[in-house]
């Protein structure tokens, strides 16, 4: 496909290819030409919600000195780079109106254009720990390195579930973001939303009758009551018309939760941490080594070996069900070693904003985990998480963890936001769990969207589905069992 037809000409690549060789080679005059590029589409399945996806590849030279273009045409080798490339999709008006009034691409071009490098700049010694973006095109495109190209994959067949060492290492990369948020306020004296004025203005949970976002709330309100009433055991309750009186004012709750706290320590958040919008990078190790023991940047301890293992990411997580068990590898080849999860990288800062870290580590695992794989081990994530953070301060900053956030503020603050994670499950699991055709005949086709955005197209499709689909209707029953639980 001619990237044109996205809107990329010659010089936004060439700009792009300048950006990725300054920033991989550290070689900031390297002269090249483009010899050939096209895109294509990342997958003809919707990857997400708010933009269309892209793959730009490049074919260049190395312009090499006193050599005649003949010359370098002969002895130059050809090099093959690869952009991944997101776009607001103007082909589907209503879709696009959408993630416009929703200012999505507005502030993340804002966040990789000013903060993110502000926030990598204060973990110098750190691994990045989210995507480059290399060039940026009005409030409608950004071209990034494409993280595939690293060894990098997301989770795919688990149903968006994880097992508790993907769990681990997603949640080391959300305490690198939440760490140097930290850092960057404690070296200003300055709060984050004071240095980048506006630039993280709630736009996921905004109270205003007028605002799309609201009247999408509102939808998923309806959606999730009338899934209520089709749950055997609510459905002939005598209790059932209190509980569907109490479930909207519950769920309402996210627009306090997603605010700025008065009583807990504010980081940059994420705010949208599904199974998709985290990448992993794998290593094969032995059986007998325990991974626990893999450090906060992805390494083993010395004297232990690993062998790299790039091939095959389409089947990571392949075998985790819902109790979320540990991969291993089978194979006649690998009989003794096993893959596992080493460092994760995040993607996708459309919704980010300033809240408690603690938001985006009950988002990450309620989304990715079921209630039994939480029994078992959800103390362990919530501690893994606050000893990640803690070593992440005093390794890149000397900073102690304790006069930041103390042991009893996050203890609190776990406490506080539990039912936090539970609706953001709610309100992002109603969609991401539907089956992909159903989001791909939605986001297809302006009239069905807006239909699915304003009218009643999300209750049709979401009911069809939870009569249809038994994953569906089952891990929706769970976590709205959980919320009906919760109920005061």
């Amino acid at each position: 496909m001619d990237p044109q037809t996205i809107g990329l000409v010659e010089s936004d690549i060439a700009e792009s290819v300048k950006c990725y060789i300054q920033d991989k080679r550290n070689r900031v005059n390297g002269k090249f030409r483009l010899v050939s590029y096209q895109v294509r589409r990342l997958s003809e399945e919707p990857v997400g919600y708010l933009g269309d996806h892209y793959l730009l590849d490049v074919n260049l030279r190395e312009k090499m000195v006193h050599y005649s273009p003949e010359e370098e045409e002969k002895y130059a080798e050809e090099e093959y780079i690869s952009f991944f490339v997101k776009v607001i999709p103007d082909n589907v008006p209503k879709l696009a109106d959408y993630i416009k009034e929703m200012g999505c691409f507005r502030k993340e071009i804002l966040l990789y254009k000013h903060v993110i490098p502000r926030l990598q700049d204060v973990m110098i010694g750190t691994r990045p720990f989210v995507s480059t973006a290399y060039f940026t095109k009005g409030d409608r495109m950004i071209v990034f390195e494409n993280l595939t190209s690293e060894g990098y994959s997301i989770v795919e067949h688990t149903k968006h579930l994880l097992d508790f060492e993907h769990l681990k290492v997603a949640l080391q990369a959300v305490a690198k973001l939440h760490a140097s948020s930290l850092i960057l306020e404690e070296r200003s004296k300055t709060p984050i939303p004071k240095l980048f004025v506006g630039y993280l203005n709630e736009n996921a949970y905004v109270d205003d009758d007028d605002h799309v976002r609201k009247i999408n709330l509102e939808n998923a309100i309806q959606v999730l009551c009338e899934m209520i009433k089709r749950i055997e055991k609510y459905a002939s309750s005598e209790k059932l018309d209190e509980i569907l009186l109490k479930v909207p004012d519950v769920i309402r709750k996210i627009y306090d939760f997603s605010k700025p706290s008065t009583v807990f320590r504010n980081v940059l958040n994420h705010g949208d941490l599904w199974c998709n919008n985290v990448m992993f990078r794998y290593e094969m190790i032995p059986t007998s080594v325990d991974s626990s023991c893999i450090n906060t940047e992805g390494h083993l301890p010395e004297g232990r070996k690993v062998t790299s293992d790039r091939e095959d990411q389409a089947e990571t997580g392949k075998d985790a069900d819902v109790s979320n068990s540990a991969l291993f590898v089978s194979n006649a080849n690998h009989e003794s070693r096993r893959r596992i999860p080493v460092e994760a990288k995040l993607v996708d800062f459309q919704l980010a904003r300033f809240a408690p870290p603690v938001l985006d580590v009950w988002t990450l695992i309620m989304l990715c985990s079921t209630r039994a794989f939480r029994q078992l081990h959800l103390t362990a994530l919530l501690d893994s998480y606050y000893q990640t953070l803690g070593n992440l301060l005093l390794s890149n900053s000397n900073m102690n963890i304790e006069p930041i956030i103390s042991r009893n503020e996050y203890s609190a603050s776990c406490d506080c936001f539990a039912l936090a994670g539970l609706i953001e499950s709610l309100l992002f699991s109603h969609l991401t769990l539907l089956p992909k055709q159903a989001a791909k005949d939605m986001l297809n086709c302006s009239e069905n969207f807006d239909n699915f955005l304003r009218g009643n197209g999300k209750l049709h499709i979401c009911l069809r589905y939870f009569q249809q689909d038994t994953n569906y209707r089952n891990r929706m029953t769970e976590m709205l069992e959980e919320l009906v639980e919760s109920l005061k």
